[in-house]
């Protein structure tokens, strides 16, 4: 448990004479034992510092009451409850409910036998007893929920039962206090009433507030203080979403509007407004974050097992990524990991000992001479695909081998063997390289996403309230909300009555409450309801148009164009040109399109995109090659980045001004490693973006695709691209053609 520091304990004990002062005054009757005893023992009950609260209680008690009486109550309940608490801790026994409303009921004894022999007095005494045990027993229930068992599950009607009424003893001994004609009820209740509408819980703000007065009520016998509460709470709570300051003007307001025209308090006079108003204008002080602090200290929102769930769930799956995200790296790097080479000559050296010297009868009449280097010249000579002869061994091995023509034999055997083996040693190398590069992608896509997960959280509860009621104001019926994220991965999940998923106000409310505009994402209708998700809306939009022909001769071109959504507000432009014309040639180029949009939808990082593409192609083998022309386009920056591979140039058109974007590096699928061309250019609002195939610039040369594009009307993307086409058509156009122009929008806000 948290220690306090001093200023928090003395603010405790004051706090604490400060509670016991009030419910010391609140008796009915003059023989009635004070409520404050009932505070006394549940606070005990609670665990709290017996020494520190029984000063606290004396003090206030005898403060309130300044005779006799007052002191034989404050110290019969100390008495009592210091020898309770030494019995339970000598015996070990916990200390229950029940005991605690025994041992409150015989410290009020002295008080009621002080009645019957003084004034024989019985019923009421009887009455007093029962009164303010009960009083002790729901104050114990309250208590005991507040401070041990905390309030973040929720109450039960018991221990609300019990919280209220504690407040309406409060507010029984706050309206009997006075001092000098002022009545410090109404400051208390203002302020109450002030910071409950703004800071608390609707249903614990109007509660506390409604008993509170209900105390005054009870001490004149007037239920028009308790309307008046209420209302004060209600038009303060009205304007509690417009700041504090606006929710204390409609508290003040309404507060005058009861004393003089509905006459709710029987002290209405200048002294009074004046404090009750500066009891409004004390909360209005208090800054707001520390308000909210206290209204989510006091009552923190209910943890349901469902938030519980999910936010396990979010946990477990991101371990679960995280874990992955490792072993994919720790696999990349031992595909990575490349196996030592071994000699090629010392491996046919040991080849030939183990095929054929092994074996030999006359092995160990055989001089060992330094292991297998005697083999070394003619394992040399092999491997070079010479014939090895016996002039390449020592003479000693020349004049006592028996089998010298086998030995000469298994050396282009064994050289032969070497060299297969070395080839599948490379071979294996390039693959692990590939297979380790496909790896660390899918280890960067699982760890983005783990760490997106982590970010995620459990979401703003208080946005999603605010949401429903705004919602409300405007006749749409939100059953649930949920906002998630933040940034660009913001996220406002909504539940909807179905038919208000198409009304405007719905994208209006979210995107003000958000303080950011706000795009429809997705609409799923169901029985009755409509779920709706909604995300930051990109900063830039798009307009596009293509056009393209074919090669003479030919029926159907080889080149494939596409702009397409690949998810975060990325858009992927691209043209891809098949080696050739034909369908042959359309295939290769949609199959290598369709594996960048995959690769680039799975969140693969950008650079290791193409160098993918590539080593797939090259590994999988044939004579079918592929130019590829990509521009990855990010609306919410306002970014485009081209990436090349055996493309042409392009072009950004920006205000009648022309400029080139480098083509370069081979095609995908040529060799095992390429290098592509990246280029990265900020955009801005009227920006035109044009991608051609190699048969426009084949037709209108670089200089001419310029000079066309710097006199062709840049507005419209779908003319640009027909009458780029045109022009190259005019020159003369040898092969299939394709334009892609896109068009840079800015979304108005």
């Amino acid at each position: 448990m948290k220690s306090l520091s001093a200023v928090q304990k003395i603010g405790a004990f004051l706090l604490a004479f400060a509670l016991f002062y009030l419910l010391g005054l609140a008796k009915a009757a003059p023989d009635m034992a004070p409520l404050s005893i009932g505070l006394y023992c549940a606070l005990i009950y609670c665990r709290k510092n017996y020494f520190a609260v029984s000063i606290a209680f004396i003090g206030g008690v005898c403060a309130a009451g300044h005779d006799l009486i007052s002191l034989i109550d404050a110290c019969s309940a100390a008495l009592v409850f210091g020898v309770a608490l030494a019995i339970h801790f000598k015996a070990a026994l916990p200390l229950r409910i029940a005991h605690a409303a025994i041992y409150a009921f015989l410290s009020m004894l002295p008080r009621f036998f002080l009645g019957l022999f003084l004034h024989g007095i019985v019923l009421q005494g009887v009455c007093f007893l029962v009164v303010n045990t009960v009083f002790c027993i729901c104050a114990c229930i309250g208590l005991y929920a507040f401070f041990v068992r905390g309030t973040g599950t929720g109450l039960a009607y018991d221990e609300t039962l019990g919280l209220l009424l504690l407040a309406a003893g409060l507010g029984l001994g706050a309206y009997q206090a006075e001092l000098w004609g002022y009545r410090p009820f109404f400051t208390v209740l203002c302020a109450l009433c002030c910071a409950g509408a703004y800071a608390f819980p609707p249903l614990a703000g109007a509660g506390i507030c409604a008993s509170f007065a209900l105390g005054g009520a009870t001490a004149t016998g007037e239920a028009g203080i308790l309307g008046a509460a209420v209302a004060i709470w209600a038009g303060g709570a009205l304007f509690s979403g417009q700041g504090k300051w606006f929710c204390a003007l409609a508290c003040e307001g309404v507060y005058l509007l009861s004393g003089y025209v509905l006459h709710a308090f029987e002290y209405f006079d200048t002294l009074n407004i004046c404090l009750a108003s500066a009891g409004i204008a004390a909360v209005a002080l208090v800054p707001s974050s520390l308000l909210k602090g206290l209204g989510k200290r006091l009552f923190p929102p209910a943890y349901s097992a469902a938030l519980y769930a999910a936010e396990r769930e979010r946990r477990e799956l991101f371990d679960k990524l995280g874990g992955s995200a490792r072993l994919f790296l720790s696999m990349a790097q031992e595909f990575e990991k490349q196996a030592p080479e071994k000699p090629k000559v010392k491996s046919v050296c040991a080849d030939v000992a183990a095929k054929v010297c092994a074996r030999c009868k006359e092995r160990e009449k055989c001089l060992d001479l330094a292991g297998e280097q005697a083999f070394e010249r003619a394992a040399e000579r092999a491997l070079e695909g010479k014939e090895t002869d016996a002039e390449d061994l020592p003479l000693f091995i020349i004049g006592k081998c028996a089998g010298l023509d086998e030995l000469l034999q298994a050396f282009s055997a064994s050289a032969r063997a070497a060299e297969r083996a070395e080839k599948r040693r490379e071979t294996a190398q390039e693959n692990g390289r590939a297979i380790a590069a496909q790896m660390r992608g899918m280890a960067a896509v699982l760890g983005r996403l783990a760490t997106s997960i982590s970010r995620v959280g459990g979401g703003d509860e208080r946005a999603a309230r605010e949401l429903i009621s705004e919602l409300g104001y405007v006749n749409v019926v939100c059953r649930a909300a949920a906002v998630t994220g933040s940034g660009q991965e913001l996220k406002v999940t909504l539940r909807l009555r179905e038919g208000d998923e198409e009304k405007k106000a719905v994208e209006k409310v979210v995107s003000r409450l958000m303080k950011k505009k706000m795009a429809l994402r997705e609409c799923v209708r169901g029985e009755g309801t409509a779920t709706l998700v909604f995300a930051p809306a990109p900063a830039y939009m798009l307009a596009c148009g293509s056009a393209g022909c074919v090669k003479e001769g030919s029926n159907r071109a080889g080149d494939v164009s596409a702009v397409t959504d690949v998810g975060e507000g990325m858009v992927l432009a691209s043209v891809c040109d098949g080696m050739g014309s034909g369908g042959e040639a359309a295939e290769e180029s949609r199959a290598c399109l369709d594996m960048l949009e995959n690769f680039c939808r799975c969140g693969f990082e950008k650079g290791s995109v193409p160098a993918l593409i590539n080593k797939f192609l090259a590994l999988r083998g044939g004579e079918r090659f592929c130019a590829l022309d990509a521009c990855l386009i990010d609306l919410c920056e306002g970014t485009a980045e081209f990436v090349k591979l055996g493309a042409v140039e392009s072009f950004l058109l920006r205000e009648g001004t022309v400029r080139t974007i480098r083509g370069g590096a081979l095609p995908v699928g040529v060799l095992d490693e390429i290098t592509p061309v990246y280029e990265k250019l900020p955009l801005k609002d009227g920006d035109m973006l044009v991608m051609v195939s190699d048969g426009v610039l084949d037709a209108l040369t670089l200089h001419g695709a310029e000079y066309a594009l710097e006199r062709i009307e840049a507005l419209n993307p779908q003319k640009l691209a027909n009458a780029l086409i045109a022009a190259a058509k005019k020159c003369g156009v040898s092969d299939d053609a394709s334009v892609l122009a896109v068009r840079i929008l800015g979304r108005e806000e």
